[in-house]
């Protein structure tokens, strides 16, 4: 679970981890989205793929990475909701 808050606690795997709740993407797709290197888009990738946050799916010469669970879709809604919630003023 500590690996899990650690892979979390990082703006660019929490942005790559926000697009793929969207739809899967491509390594490519995911430099464009977040604005950083290739190399650095890979290896964030692997980290969220090791704590089991992210999986991929290889077709010919391309990956293709997705949430790795539906609760971990619920775990990035929860996040997001969370986040919301404190930017808004209490009643």
């Amino acid at each position: 679970m500590l690996a899990v808050g650690q892979a979390l606690s990082c703006k660019v795997r929490l942005s790559l981890l926000l697009q793929l709740a969207v739809d899967g993407a491509t390594v490519s797709e995911l430099v464009q989205h977040t604005g950083t290197s290739q190399s650095n888009v890979s290896n964030h990738l692997g980290m969220l793929r090791e704590v089991g946050l992210v999986s991929s799916q290889r077709n010919g010469r391309t990956v293709r990475y997705e949430l790795a669970s539906a609760e971990v879709g619920a775990l990035i809604r929860a996040l997001v909701a969370v986040a919301d919630s404190d930017l808004k003023p209490a009643k």
